[in-house]
């Protein structure tokens, strides 16, 4: 799955993207705070999240995005608004309602919902569909849906801030530990990609105890970057009820909430990039935050390198990391009201090097008063 271009329009405060196409391999949006590089990863999300049925503030909103999956192209198109307070008296969970949807693949059209009528390829008639869900969501098993409702719930969003020190429920750990035991004793040759969308703390636990390779995967690259480290586990916390990730140095074993932040966002990061499905995308805004200057050079190049299926989207304010990046990869972000545009850096004047680019980029934007 790769997503090949989305427009976006914020309709309570008319904030709108220009049509933003995506590289298949790594698209780093630049630009200067405030300039909506966070509103495009955003967007994003707020997509998978009608996919995942999961409960949001979502504001009143357009959105037409464009998905490869395999050989088709997908187009999908909605306005979703905030229900009326009648509404919410009826039914109090949901706080917002699709308007309009649309759904395309290879420029065939596969449904629509427009003033209150729906119809999809296949049916000649159909229920009355939830207002606040998707119809892919909906009909997520019908034979020209199901490959996309499936793909695109293949998203790893950073976790940041004390989401990266909250552990994993114990009764829960321990249920999921039983049930894994069972399916891979019963079943031969299980790929652990069935496990890639679990809590990255219980994926460490699955492939040390299960896939030794993708384990030694992960170890030799968190040793590359902490060569103190001997060792990384998962333990129960009895205090707190809750499973963390552990480590060992020089013998000694240092829980979760006692190693540093880079280090365990670091950490965490490795255990995602080894143990996520084939073909994921990966947002991460900001990518630098919270990584300590050490380790800047070495995971990016992890990321990047490692896993040439994955598709990257994300933000950045470091030099390391921007010139890092191949600057035809680069997405440069600029907002003009209320109207958001993006550049390619080919078509911005910045020059021909690499090496220079991000200088020629500043050196613009002061001289333009940006900054």
């Amino acid at each position: 799955m790769k997503i090949l271009w989305l427009e976006f329009e914020n309709l309570e405060t008319g904030l709108r993207f220009e049509r933003i196409k995506f590289n298949k391999d790594i698209t780093l949006l630049v630009g200067l705070s405030g300039a909506g590089k966070t509103q495009i990863l955003n967007a994003i999300k707020y997509s998978i999240t009608l996919i995942a049925g999961a409960r949001a503030e979502l504001c009143a909103y357009q959105m037409d995005m464009g998905i490869l999956i395999g050989e088709d192209e997908y187009e999908w198109s909605y306005e979703i608004s905030k229900v009326s307070e009648s509404e919410l008296i009826i039914s109090p969970e949901s706080g917002y309602g699709f308007l309009f949807e649309s759904f395309k693949c290879n420029g065939k059209t596969i449904f629509e919902r427009k003033n209150g009528k729906v119809e999809i390829t296949g049916y000649n008639k159909v229920p009355q569909p939830r207002k606040n869900e998707s119809l892919i969501s909906q009909y997520s098993e019908d034979k020209n849906i199901a490959v996309f409702a499936s793909e695109i719930q293949k998203l790893y969003s950073d976790r940041t801030g004390l989401e990266f020190r909250e552990g994993v429920d114990s009764d829960w750990f321990r249920n999921m530990k039983h049930n894994i035991a069972i399916i891979l004793k019963v079943k031969d040759n299980i790929q652990f990609s069935i496990f890639s969308q679990l809590p990255a703390a219980l994926k460490l636990y699955i492939v040390k105890r299960y896939f030794k390779e993708i384990y030694i995967k992960i170890l030799d690259a968190v040793r590359e970057l902490f060569n103190e480290i001997e060792d990384i586990s998962v333990e129960e916390d009895a205090i707190k009820e809750e499973y963390i990730i552990s480590i060992q140095v020089y013998g000694k074993k240092i829980l979760q909430d006692n190693i540093s932040n880079g280090m365990l966002k670091t950490i965490y990061y490795l255990v995602e990039l080894y143990t996520l499905a084939e073909n994921s995308f990966v947002l991460i805004d900001e990518f630098e935050n919270g990584l300590g200057v050490n380790c800047i050079d070495i995971l990016s190049e992890f990321m990047f390198t490692e896993r040439n299926d994955l598709q990257f989207i994300i933000t950045s304010h470091h030099p390391k990391i921007i010139n890092a990046i191949d600057k035809y990869k680069w997405k440069i972000i600029e907002r003009t009201g209320s109207v958001v545009k993006n550049y390619d850096s080919i078509d911005f004047g910045i020059g021909n090097s690499q090496h220079d680019a991000y200088f020629n980029l500043l050196n613009r934007w002061e001289f333009e008063r940006k900054i």
